[in-house]
Order: structure tokens, then C-alpha cells, then sequence
């Protein structure tokens, strides 16, 4: 009796939550927008947080990210990168860094909606991260710092 009684309740917690992940209402205007910007998306998958919604597709056998503000507006768009993959000239500016000896965390190539293109590098240090921005020259442009 008690297998049954888990294996009802497995199944309405995982009808539920199958549910859940379907009911993301996209706006339109970020739907048209992706379309109009990204015509050979394939493999499109759309989620949303309480702050913004998110758009992972393939373009070929590249992966991109693209971020869409509530209002669908398009916010950037991102595509990872293997360290080996950062221009020479990010590479030796990220070497003489102030988070040279951090621990690198991740690459990615940024493009946003002011027309900024730049290559991003997150590292860590203890429970500190922090993001610094390069644009193709290697002359940082911004840094953030995160928890």
C-alpha cells in the first residue's frame, strides 16, 4: 500500500513539475526579435527567472545564450569559449591582471545591445568572483564583482 501511495505521489510531482517547465509565456516581441536577429537558430529553448528570459540555441554546432529583458527587449547574448579559444591579446592582458592568480572560472564572447563586443573571463578567489571585460584588443573595459 505504501508503494503505491509514493508512487502516486512521484507521478503527480513529476506531471508537475513536467507542467511547470511548460507554462513559460515568452513575449512576442522577444520571439520576433530572436527570429529577426537569429534566423538559423536551431535547437531554440526558451526559460525565463523572475529577472529576464532566456533564449539557448545552436547556430551550427556553436552554443549562444541570449538574454531578454522582461519587457522583451533584447539585453546581450553570449557564447562560450575555451580559454585556448580568447584572442592572444586577452590572453596576455588576463595574464597581468589583478585576478591572474585567481582561479580562471570561465570564457565567453559577449555581444549587447549598446554594440559592445567584448571577451568576458569570470575567476574565483575563495568565495569571491569576479567578472572582468576585454574588449578584442585586450584593454579591460569593465569589471563586476559577484558572490
Amino acid at each position: 500500500m505504501k508503494s503505491k501511495l509514493m508512487l502516486v505521489v512521484l507521478a503527480l510531482f513529476t506531471g508537475f513539475s513536467v507542467l511547470q517547465a511548460q507554462v513559460v509565456k515568452i513575449p512576442e516581441s522577444s520571439k520576433k526579435s530572436f527570429n529577426e536577429k537569429y534566423p538559423k537558430a536551431t535547437k531554440v529553448e526558451w526559460g525565463n527567472n523572475v529577472s529576464s528570459y532566456v533564449a539557448r540555441f545552436n547556430i551550427g554546432t556553436v552554443g549562444y545564450t541570449a538574454h531578454y529583458h522582461l519587457d522583451g527587449t533584447w539585453d546581450y547574448t553570449e557564447r562560450s569559449l575555451e580559454k585556448s579559444q580568447l584572442p592572444a591579446a586577452v590572453l596576455e592582458a588576463y595574464s597581468k591582471s589583478r585576478i591572474a592568480d585567481w582561479e580562471y572560472g570561465s570564457s565567453a564572447y559577449v555581444e549587447n545591445s549598446h554594440n559592445e563586443k567584448v571577451y568576458r573571463i569570470e575567476a574565483r578567489k575563495g568565495v569571491e568572483k569576479k567578472y572582468i571585460f576585454f574588449d578584442k584588443d585586450g584593454k579591460e573595459v569593465k569589471s563586476v564583482s559577484g558572490v
